[in-house]
């Protein structure tokens, strides 16, 4: 049974008081080598070893892999109720207890923002007790002190109306972004929006609303900002019935695409699995699905992306091999190294181009 907890958190450039802009195109970044096709540029290979324990406990269902602006690697270890904090070459650091931590993000002012699920219930699955978690609230560590992570927002609404029954309400994703602002944003995966969220922790406007089609959003599920020449961006990965992927420029929400432009394979791409997007510093997209879906023509768990969207490179079937996966959860890349949180095989796997291969 897929239990959908991922919130998506980004913290983001914000002006308040902004609107979506969908009319105008924003320009997408020119002054980027050219993209290479089909060599072993885009060919990788794992980094070892893969890391499967840390601090002396063995990851159990990791959600989600980060690299914080101050260049440490968090881990969300969610069934071990921790975020672990490692330098960048993997050696631990320490680790902070909270309740099942399934999103992570960090501001710019390196405070970490943490999507939970802190709310349970207990039901019968396949004729057995089954505690299904949900992440329905965000989590604050402050960079400056020692409090440990202290919930500042969680779900006004502890249920919706699906299909004449009660669903548990879920925001999915928060992320933080260049800027000196500490604003953020979250995806409410259910009701299809994203919120902004100032640095107090208290919602700021609807940037997102539910829709079909370019500027609007339907089951949002991971946020991504980043910024390439100078201009920020930000990435959100959708659930099927919609484009797969948006882009926009922030903080205005101007898409580089408008309806009746032909869209490349990223923008239209559909599968109905959990989606988690990371973009490098060439504005490279990469695409973790938790699951393939061949009826819809995703046939693997990974997918890269150029900037302008086409598709460079796919691998990853199901397994624990190298190039395998179960039921992956977070991606993110720095400085030319690909982190996947392979939560059913509980494990982290790096991988690097074979062209940049450290020996």
């Amino acid at each position: 049974m897929k239990r959908w907890l991922k919130y998506g958190i980004a913290a983001a450039v914000v002006v308040l008081g902004m609107t979506i802009g969908c009319a105008d195109k924003t320009p997408l970044p020119t002054d980027l080598p050219e993209p290479i096709y089909g060599g072993i540029d885009t060919s990788y290979i794992v980094i070892n070893p893969i890391w499967t324990e840390i601090n002396g406990r063995a990851l159990n269902r990791p959600n989600d892999v980060y690299i914080g602006y101050d260049q440490q690697i968090y881990i969300c270890d969610t069934y071990n109720d921790r975020v672990l904090k490692l330098e960048i070459d993997g050696t631990f650091i320490e680790e902070y207890p909270v309740v099942h931590p399934v999103a992570i993000s960090q501001d710019r002012g390196l405070d970490l923002l943490v999507v939970c699920g802190d709310y349970s219930r207990t039901e019968q699955v396949d004729g057995q007790d089954s505690v299904i978690w949900y992440g329905d609230s965000v989590f604050r560590k402050r960079y400056l002190g020692n409090e440990p992570f202290t919930r500042v927002f969680q779900a006004p609404y502890p249920y919706i109306i699906i299909n004449d029954r009660p669903v548990h309400a879920e925001y999915w994703s928060v992320a933080a972004a260049n800027s000196t602002l500490k604003n953020y944003y979250l995806t409410d995966f259910w009701v299809g929006r994203v919120l902004g969220f100032n640095a107090f922790d208290f919602p700021t406007e609807e940037f997102l609303s539910e829709g079909i089609g370019l500027g609007k959003t339907r089951f949002p599920l991971d946020l991504y900002t980043y910024q390439i020449a100078g201009q920020n961006y930000i990435a959100l990965a959708q659930g099927a019935g919609n484009v797969g992927v948006q882009i926009f420029s922030l903080p205005n929400w101007v898409s580089p695409y408008v309806d009746g432009d032909t869209l490349p394979p990223m923008i239209t791409f559909q599968a109905r699995a959990y989606k988690d997007i990371a973009v490098d510093d060439l504005s490279n997209f990469y695409l973790l699905l938790d699951a393939p879906d061949p009826l819809l023509g995703a046939h693997y768990y990974f997918y890269k992306f150029d900037r302008r969207g086409e598709t460079m490179l796919a691998f990853g079937a199901a397994g624990s091999g190298e190039k395998q996966f179960l039921s992956p959860q977070g991606i993110c890349h720095f400085d030319g190294i690909l982190y996947i949180a392979d939560s059913g095989n509980n494990r982290i796997v790096r991988y690097q181009l074979t062209t940049e291969a450290r020996q």
